[in-house]
């Protein structure tokens, strides 16, 4: 198998030998893709500079299995660094992307997208919003789409005013006092259904509803994770806390 001129993105690198990486990249038309690239750590290398994550690229490679040889790294634009939280923030979205794709599991919406939350991190768009809408996508992208604007297994719309228990297998459950719905109360986030809404139109200017769509992600997440932990996730709230 030969591919040239690839879009793709960098989402990790580890060394192999001595002048060698193991890169995991994110392609538009092939997915996640693991490729050797041979001699790109060698000081006389003309790659060693463009082997860096964030930057938009042009990849191509060449044989059979897991680890086919890169045979093209071309830079499409001129370099840009993300400083402080943002940069975590990136990160974060690649061990995402690591964790929950599979490898050749074609994604081609789904990195149109990671690339314009890219430019978003660029740009002053808080972060904390940024976040939680690439979340929310990539949730939907690999069947796990989020029920925010209609209860759990009817058409009911959700209610601003009302108090949802969102369960993973099932979507938001209406919370009122019959006694029939205290089996729920263990179980699932609490959330109100203005925070369902807000999140279903991408609507972060209210703090208690980021907040609610924070927490219920990162539940949605951690069942998709089975539990373990994301080393970027604990990173980037060491940041926070040093910044707050």
């Amino acid at each position: 198998m030969r591919v040239q001129s690839q879009p793709a993105f960098l989402l990790h690198a580890r060394p192999f030998r001595e002048t060698s990486l193991i890169l995991e990249i994110f392609t538009r038309q092939y997915g996640r893709v693991g490729l050797l690239a041979r001699g790109v750590r060698n000081p006389k290398s003309r790659k060693r500079a463009l082997v860096m994550p964030f930057q938009p690229l042009l990849l191509g490679w060449s044989g059979k299995g897991e680890l086919p040889l890169l045979t093209e790294l071309e830079a499409t634009g001129s370099a840009r660094e993300l400083i402080a939280e943002k940069r975590y923030a990136a990160f974060y979205l690649n061990e995402l992307l690591l964790r929950l794709l599979h490898r050749h599991d074609a994604h081609e919406s789904l990195f149109d997208f990671y690339s314009r939350i890219l430019d978003e991190l660029y740009r002053d768009v808080p972060v904390q919003n940024v976040l939680r809408r690439f979340e929310k996508e990539l949730l939907s992208q690999t069947g796990y789409g989020l029920i925010l604007h209609h209860e759990a297994e009817s058409s009911r719309p959700v209610d601003a005013q009302r108090n949802y228990r969102y369960l993973a297998e099932l979507g938001p459950m209406a919370v009122s006092e019959n006694v029939q719905d205290y089996h729920f109360a263990e179980q699932g986030i609490s959330i109100r259904g203005k925070s369902l809404l807000d999140f279903y139109h991408d609507d972060f200017d209210d703090k208690e509803s980021l907040k609610e769509c924070r927490r219920l992600i990162r539940y949605l997440l951690d069942r998709q994770l089975s539990g373990k932990p994301l080393h970027s996730r604990q990173v980037f709230h060491q940041v926070l806390s040093g910044l707050g």
